[in-house]
């Protein structure tokens, strides 16, 4: 569901409202922003604003926030990754046409605790606006704005593209769960709302678990049966596997209110309302769940297909139990792509584009190498600490990973390289 700025502040004092007494897995609102600048703006197509995208660093006013940015395009918001703990700025944004400006107005949040604020920019029609408007150029752009707690100013100066290397190798970040854990979102994971926001915390791809409820509908849920950590605590209780999706969908809550979501929910709104990639289905193993999903992921390549969106979605096989109901349906491996997290021997052996080691594991430069002259991809799963995700990205030749912590990895990837 796409909020519009004017109905914002009610949204989120609503939901603070219904859903702070049940807030077990640290989902943290973002504070509210009267977003006064952004009064009589007009929406600027997200192609032009993809421009800005790039290095940025501090010009002047406070450092508190740090001294180098990472600006990522999202969809519907512009977000910066700092060089400290990482920071990150989400914002929404709008074209003055009274003065030629361009306004943002969202919020700054450390990722891994509560301290947070609001935070205004503004890039001037001589400070770049004009010339992002109308030719796509950014390597002017000078943005100034104000902080908040306690009131600050900042200024940032675009430095430079992206390198040659990141441009030439895509880095895959996975959201753990569809929505990085570490950054305190205020959205469940496995949610449509997860999946709708994950890019705006630095992913370009999600995560998702899978199973099947009792008339064989693959739902996107972790665990196997209702617990407070997940879900609202409501009139149902024992495994999802129990209830069809018809009753789940009328009497059960995720921890933000929302409903458990199909996994052909969560596609349509990564085609439809996001600019992601890749999608990994964690699949948990019921018996047949390939029958069941081979459909599903059909659907999405097809309305992908339609809309023109370029997406890879990925089944995942975390077992042997599950690569023998992988086997069970040979023509789902027969139209889309596989992941194997055993070792690179099962990905070759079962076909797979994909390897995923856990973390733990090691670097595997040998296996990744190997990988590669294969056509095997490596997605390391699932890096949250900073030390590690610096380590990973400087030592390693991954080809992605799976993320709670995606700020990091962001800022480290395409700052550092």
């Amino acid at each position: 569901m796409r909020i519009t700025m004017k109905h914002q502040h009610t949204y989120w004092l609503l939901v603070l409202v219904i859903f702070f007494s049940c807030n077990k897995n640290k989902l943290m609102f973002p504070p509210v922003n009267a977003d006064a600048n952004l009064a009589n703006t007009q929406a600027i197509d997200n192609a032009v604003v993809k421009n800005m995208e790039g290095i940025y660093s501090l010009n002047d006013g406070s450092n508190s926030l740090g001294t180098q940015f990472v600006c990522k395009v999202s969809k519907t918001k512009v977000s910066f990754f700092s060089n400290q703990s990482g920071i990150l700025f989400i914002l929404s944004y709008g074209l003055n046409t009274t003065d030629g400006s361009i306004q943002f107005a969202g919020f700054w949040r450390y990722a891994e605790n509560a301290t947070q604020g609001t935070i205004n920019f503004s890039i001037a029609k001589t400070d770049g606006a004009f010339d992002l408007i109308a030719n796509g150029i950014a390597s002017n752009i000078l943005l100034k704005g104000i902080f908040n707690s306690p009131q600050k100013s900042i200024s940032l100066k675009y430095e430079r593209p992206f390198s040659q290397y990141v441009l030439a190798h895509e880095f895959i970040i996975l959201a753990h769960g569809t929505i990085p854990l570490k950054t305190n979102s205020p959205f469940a994971v496995n949610s449509v709302n997860g999946v709708i926001h994950s890019e705006d915390y630095g992913s370009n791809g999600i995560e998702t678990d899978i199973q099947l409820t009792k008339d064989n509908v693959p739902i996107c849920m972790h665990d196997d049966s209702f617990d407070d950590r997940l879900t609202l605590k409501g009139p149902l209780y024992g495994d999802f596997s129990d209830f069809t999706f018809d009753i789940l969908e009328q009497y059960a809550r995720l921890i933000d209110g929302e409903k458990i979501p199909s996994l052909a929910q969560e596609l349509q709104a990564f085609v439809d309302s996001t600019t992601m990639k890749y999608v990994w289905l964690d699949v948990k193993g019921d018996e047949d769940i390939f029958k069941y999903l081979e459909p599903v992921v059909g659907n999405a390549y097809a309305h992908a297909k339609a809309v023109n969106r370029d997406v890879i979605i990925f089944a995942g096989l975390p077992s042997d139990d599950v690569i023998t109901q992988y086997k069970k349906q040979p023509s789902y491996g027969a139209q889309f792509p596989c992941l194997c997290e055993l070792s690179l021997q099962d990905a070759i052996d079962n076909n797979c584009q994909y390897f995923g080691p856990r973390f733990t594991m090691g670097l595997l430069l040998d296996d990744v190498n190997k990988g590669h002259t294969l056509g095997i991809k490596t997605i390391s799963w699932t890096l949250s600490d900073n030390t590690t995700i610096l380590d990973y990205l400087q030592n390693g030749k991954f080809d992605g990973f799976i993320s709670d912590n995606t700020p990091y990895v962001v800022y480290d990837y395409y700052a550092l390289h």
